[in-house]
């Protein structure tokens, strides 16, 4: 019998870390609750107690995903709470940084099929304009570079696309590994974000 010695509540987080990496491994059809839990080490019916099928697990799993980026984005934001400029510069390289090193959200999020695959109703279809969703957190991060910057001559969509555009592009080669970089990347960014050609 699976060794079945997890805590109360530990369980549920244990089947959305290990459901992330088999979901990333298999893909939508091949993935199961049966194999989580197997990847588990409980029983094929211990998933069933937090999940009732594998579509509400993979919902949890996104909304899980994009909690942490979203917090990752925020926690760039304190460093400098009264620079705009410098606040979104920081959540650049964070952007950079979190996906990086978190290859898996990154295909979760930006290069699954699965939310055409699932009927989801609207787990998935979280509103990128809510407070916790990361679309919100950098919008309100160019909102208020763009409030507080006179002479910037971009409004703020096309800011919106330029400053993400940029930190989601360098994110997919990184992750990739589309260009080979031996050294630091996280300098690398940090170096490129905080130019003056990052933001005019």
């Amino acid at each position: 019998m699976p060794n079945q010695s997890y805590h109360h509540g530990d369980l549920k987080a244990e089947l959305i870390r290990m459901g992330l990496k088999l979901l990333d491994q298999e893909g939508y059809e091949r993935f199961s609750l049966r194999k989580v839990a197997k990847a588990c080490n409980v029983s094929q019916t211990a998933p069933y107690r937090h999940f009732k099928d594998k579509d509400e697990l993979i919902a949890a799993i996104a909304m899980e995903a994009t909690k942490e980026f979203d917090q990752s984005l925020k926690h760039a934001l304190i460093k400098f709470p009264d620079d705009p400029k410098k606040q979104l510069k920081e959540m650049g390289i964070a952007y950079v940084d979190f996906f990086v090193k978190n290859p898996e959200y990154l295909r979760l999020l930006f290069f699954s099929d699965i939310k055409s695959k699932m009927s989801l109703d609207s787990r998935l279809a979280e509103n990128h304009f809510v407070d916790g969703h990361p679309f919100h957190t950098f919008f309100s991060a160019v909102e208020r570079y763009k409030n507080n910057s006179p002479n910037e001559t971009m409004v703020e969509k096309e800011l919106m696309l330029y400053c993400w555009g940029l930190v989601h592009g360098i994110s997919v080669l990184i992750a990739n590994r589309d260009i080979p970089f031996e050294g630091d990347y996280f300098k690398l960014v940090s170096r490129i974000i905080d130019s003056d050609k990052f933001l005019w």
